[in-house]
Parts: structure tokens; sequence; C-alpha cells
């Protein structure tokens, strides 16, 4: 049966993924709709066909049936031969010969392409069928069936609403109103966003067209404008996420298309040859090139089923955990006060505006007595933390700290070092201790590890912690912004996020005995017994399970998963996947544990849209969170004292000599830990 499924999968999601979806479903619909011209939907039937034989004959059956674009690259081949010629033995064959090589074009440019993190879109597609076309003229055998499609059934529609649906339909080659009207509707059931895309992309691509042609009616009967509508969603919803700024970016991605379709069809015109999807594909290789190497900040990283899953997955995790600014521990223990934020007022200006100074402060004094000396500072000689684990690239520590109103104004960073995070961001810490230094050049160390400790060397006019995040190596190097991973604030425990100046904040140092009942390994067993209004009704258990990815999730009796992770500072839970379940309503519960036990603490967590609203709520919130996606938080409060995580959804509890959750309540139902 799961052969069955995966073959299924294989043969139908090729045909949602050319409209930039991924759903079987959704894929099954576009299928039948081919079928408006049965030439088209068997041709393309015999090429996905032809295709999985091929690659289960070359040993690649994994790589088909895990990216659909290795099969509808060769399914737009197949039906773009069915459009001209009626099924044949000779046609046939060609599709045979043509699906098997656009596979291997297609399996070549995903290993370049990849070097870069660039798709590869429908180029195999766009580069075969014009060779095919050309060839073609000299079988005569293949001349002898070539297709009316005129006398395909359609429907009449106005001019302006005709163009659009025609070029909807053109993508499977399939020019009439009925294809266009029917795919729409099985896009506009799985995603709002991919509509909106599609018309604005058609619409505003006619208007420049007619602007530069001086006529409307003949942009909108422009056969290739389907490109504007391929790029308008690939660029504002697909590869980007749907906002504003990359709205902006999908209409000058359209302009530029108009410009290059038009120009490769002056290039192709003597040999009568289309310009198929090739301004698409130049049009967005381009954009999302750029944008991926100047890290831009809406760059969809996890591309969803959907643009509004994309989008919905991209602010749960920024809401959930910050940006995509580097995140790095604070590097000391107890309770310091920030001297100096971004832009501070005194030296943190310019390249070094994204650093943090620190002090300690005893009723709002950062030193004891008059101050005079450096050993009155409360910091002084205070154990130095690495924020980050990572490689020591750089240090120094031989210069002597300043006497309390003197400064070293040759060297200005005094003693310092430099780390190499794991994630390939650099940190500094400066002005430290003469001769404290306690780490090598090229030594590994873990975040929270000592490595020296706080002095008054360099530029400093009393003793405290610089900290910046660099893009490079060099000493005072460009400085970058970033975020503390988590910090205590009066009670609250704050995460992914920086502190203001004067603040008192406390770091958090983990408690590994909490942490070692977080760490799940593969194939491991939790086993719950469930009681409701305190009768046993059920046991259930959850199977630890791990992606191919080496993401790891839990997965209940009836396949629900529960994805989560364990850090260095906390267990988190991130993505659900199935129905009502009990792994859902501990993600509401129990979102994320600390390793903290020293205190009790509250922090606020943010979550998931899909996991505490109706579906109607959801496809309202994920569209106005395009344009103001502060709408899409969901704050709730939860309290944490080390053994008990409560919130107004329930609680849980771990202790004993369990993994996991010893306990596990919400509403009227509990989840008890048992050994069986």
């Amino acid at each position: 049966m799961t052969h069955f499924k995966s073959y299924a999968d294989s043969i139908l999601k090729p045909y949602s993924t050319i409209l930039f979806l991924d759903n079987r479903y959704a894929g099954l619909l576009l299928l039948c709709v081919t079928f408006i011209n049965p030439s088209v939907a068997l041709s393309g039937l015999a090429a996905v066909g032809f295709t999985i034989l091929f690659a289960e004959l070359i040993d690649l059956r994994e790589h088909y049936l895990s990216q659909p674009f290795y099969l509808y690259n060769s399914l737009l081949v197949g039906m773009g031969i069915g459009y001209i010629f009626a099924p044949t033995l000779t046609s046939m064959a060609l599709v045979a010969v043509s699906a098997s090589f656009t596979f291997m074009l297609s399996f070549m440019f995903n290993r370049i392409f990849s070097v870069y993190a660039l798709p590869i879109l429908s180029l195999p597609f766009a580069i075969v069928t014009p060779f095919l076309y050309m060839a073609s003229l000299k079988y005569t055998s293949l001349l002898t069936s070539i297709v009316n499609n005129a006398t395909l059934y359609d429907i009449s529609l106005p001019f302006a609403l005709s163009g659009f649906f025609k070029s909807v339909g053109t993508i499977f080659f399939l020019p009439n109103n009925l294809a266009g009207i029917l795919m729409v509707i099985i896009v506009l059931y799985f995603s709002r966003i991919l509509v909106f895309m599609a018309l604005t992309g058609y619409y505003f691509g006619t208007l420049v067209h007619s602007f530069f042609i001086a006529s409307y009616q003949e942009a909108l009967a422009d056969p290739f404008a389907f490109n504007y509508i391929l790029v308008a969603i690939a660029l504002c919803g697909i590869f980007l996420l749907p906002t504003i700024r990359s709205f902006l970016l999908a209409l000058i991605g359209v302009a530029l298309s108009v410009v290059l379709t038009d120009a490769i069809g002056m290039m192709f015109q003597y040999y009568a040859i289309p310009v198929f999807t090739l301004p698409f594909n130049i049009t967005v290789t381009v954009f999302i090139f750029i944008l991926s190497v100047i890290y831009y900040k809406e760059f969809n990283i996890q591309i969803k089923a959907t643009p509004e899953a994309s989008l919905s997955n991209y602010l749960s995790k920024v809401f959930r955990f910050g940006d995509l600014h580097p995140q790095i521990s604070l590097p000391f223990t107890g309770k310091w006060s920030v001297y100096q934020a971004f832009d501070g007022r005194w030296t943190h200006k310019g390249k070094y505006r994204f650093a943090y100074d620190f002090v300690k402060k005893v009723d709002g004094k950062s030193y004891r007595n008059d101050g005079l000396y450096v050993n009155d500072y409360y910091c002084f000689g205070e154990s130095v933390l690495s924020p980050v684990s990572g490689y020591i690239v750089d240090m120094r520590h031989d210069l002597p700290d300043n006497a309390i109103g003197e400064v070293d104004r040759i060297n200005n960073w005094g003693n310092y070092i430099i780390i190499k995070s794991d994630l390939g961001f650099y940190v500094e810490l400066s002005h430290l201790m003469y001769r404290s230094v306690s780490v090598t050049i090229g030594e590994y160390v873990q975040a929270n590890r000592i490595i020296a400790k706080c002095g008054n060397s360099g530029y400093s006019p009393e003793p405290h912690i610089h900290i910046q995040v660099q893009h490079n190596a060099l000493l005072g190097g460009f400085t970058r912004k970033f975020h503390f991973s988590e910090y205590i604030r009066n009670g609250q425990l704050c995460h992914h996020t920086i502190p203001k100046e004067e603040e008192e904040i406390e770091a958090v140092i983990p408690d590994r005995s909490i942490q070692s009942r977080f760490l799940f390994i593969l194939d491991d067993v939790l086993c719950y017994d469930i009681y409701e209004n305190g009768s046993k009704k059920e046991r259930v258990y959850f199977h630890v399970r791990m992606e191919s990815d080496g993401s790891f999730f839990f997965e209940d009796q009836a396949l629900n998963r529960l994805y989560f992770h364990t850090g260095i500072q906390e267990f988190y839970f991130y993505d659900y996947r199935g129905e009502e379940s009990y792994l859902k309503m501990l993600f509401i519960t129990a979102p994320r544990i600390p390793f903290l036990s020293q205190q009790e603490v509250t922090f606020t967590d943010y979550l998931p849209i899909f996991l505490i609203a109706s579906k109607l709520e959801r496809i309202s919130t994920e569209l106005i969170a395009t344009v103001y996606p502060q709408h899409y938080k969901r704050p709730f409060s939860y309290r944490f004292d080390g053994k008990t995580l409560a919130s107004k959804h329930g609680y849980v509890r771990i202790g004993g000599d369990y993994k996991g959750f010893e306990e596990i309540c919400f509403g009227q139902t509990k989840l008890l830990a048992c050994k069986g």
C-alpha cells in the first residue's frame, strides 16, 4: 500500500507543482482538467510513466520520488508534444526519448544549480522542447498526426477575461477559457495568494506590454503572457515570502519578463518556435541568485505547500525564535547592567553601532568605595563566558589593565578574543583582564565555557565586557545586528531579543539535569496512561522518529507528528502535522521547556496559528499578515519553576526517572507516564 501511494504521489504531484502547489489532490484535479485535450493528457501521462521507468532503470527512483521537479519538466515536454501531435506510435516514441533526456537534464541541472542554492524551475523543459519542435519538421510520420486544437471545447468570455484564463490554461498547453477557469478554481481552493498574484502578474504585464507596443488588445492576446503569471507567483509567494516588498519586486520582475518575452520571441520567430517558459526561467533565476547572495530578509528558506503555509511558517519562527540575525548567549553569569547598547551614546557608532557593553552594579553604582581603583569595580575579574560554540581564530592578552581615568588610545580593543561560531559569524569580546585569557588560537570552545576575565584594557574608561558580532575575523570588523538567545529581566524570561540601556538582566545558566531528560534518541518510546475525569481511558505511545533531513519528531498510533528540538538552553516543539490529537495539545500546553531550575520565571510564547485557530480564521489571518505581519501574533503566557510548566491551557510536570514529561494535563484530560 505504501509503495502504491509513493507511485501515485510521483504521478500526481508534478501536475500541482507546475502551479507551485504541493498536493496530490490538486494534482489529481489538474490531471482531470488536461483531458479537455485528450492528446495533451495522454502524452503528459506517458511522459511521466516513461520517466519513472527510465529512473528505475538507472536506479534513481529515490530522486524522482522525493523531488517533483524531476518529473514535472518531463510532464511539460510530454504535454508539449501532445499539443501538436496526436498519440501515435511515433509520437509516443518521441515522448519516451524526450522525457528520459529531460529527466537526465533535470538531474544534471539540479546538481549544478544546487551549488548556488538555485532551483532549476522549468529550464530543462524550456531547452528540450524547442529542439523537439525543430526535429519534428523532418519526421513525416509525425506531420500526418498534427492535432487541430481549434476544435477543443471552449466557452465565450469578454476579451479581457478571456486573455487571463487562456494564459492560465496555456501553462498546461490548454489555451482555452474552460481549462483556465477550472485551474483557477482548483488553485483558489488551496491558495488565495497564488490566484491574486496570477491576476496581478497577468494584468500588470499586459499593461506594461501595451505601453511598449501601444496596443492593449494585442497585449491581451499575447500567447506567451503566461510568463508574467509564473514570474509574479514565483517572486511573491514561492521563493520570496508574500509581503509588500516582495510584491513590488514581483512587479519589477514581471516588467522585465515582458521585455525578455518579446526579445526571445524575435530570436525564435525565424524557426517559428514558441518562447515557452524561457523568460520566466531567466527572470526568476536572476532575482533568486541576487537576493540569496545579499541575504534578502524575506527570502523563503523553507518553501511549504502554499504561500500561506510558507508565510505562516516564517512568521511563527520569527515571533518564537527571532529573525535571521545571529543569536548568541550572554558572556557572563549572574546579574549585569547594560552600560551601552546598539547605537550607544559614546563609542557604538558607525560600523561599530551593533555592540553591547555590560557592567555589574550594586545599588545603582558599578563600583564600591570611591571607584578610584580597578579592584573597586564589581565586574573586574569576573568570569567571561563564550557566547557561542566555535573556534578561537584570534586573541591577545598581554596588555595591562588601565588605571581608572586612563585609556589606551593605541590599542583600542585591549585584550580580546575572536570566535568563529559554528553558524559562520564571528564574535569579538574586548577589554579583557591582563593575562586572563585561558584559550588558544585554533581551540574549539563550547558555549558558556569560561574563556577569560573581565578587565579594563584598551580604550576603556572603566572595567566592562564589550561584545559584538562581525562579518569577518578582523579585529574591530564591521559589526552586524544580533540578538541574545535568552536572559531574565525582573523574573521574565526573554527570548531572542536585546535589552535596553541601564536595564539589569540575568544570564540563564542551563541546568544539565533538566536537559538530560529531553535527550531523546531514535526509537525511544514514551508511554502514557490517559485519564479523563479521573477514570482511565486508554494507553498511548509516542515513538521518537527521524526525518531524512535529521529532524526528530514524536509519532502516535494515528501517525500524527510533533517535531521537536533539544538545544543547549531549552527544549521546544516547532511543527505539527496531523489531526486533533494528544500530541497537538502537548504542543499548545508545553511549546518549550527552559533548562532553568534556580528560580521561578514567566515567559511569553507565540503559538503557530494553525494550532489554535479555525480554518476560516487561519485564512483571514494569513491574508492580513501579508500586509500587517503583527496580526499573526498569538501570545500566550507560561510559568516555569524548574519542575512544572503551567498556563491557561494546563500544565506539564517533569521529574522522577522518566524521560520527557512525567505528567501532562489539559482540561479534564491527564496523561501519566508509565513504564509500559
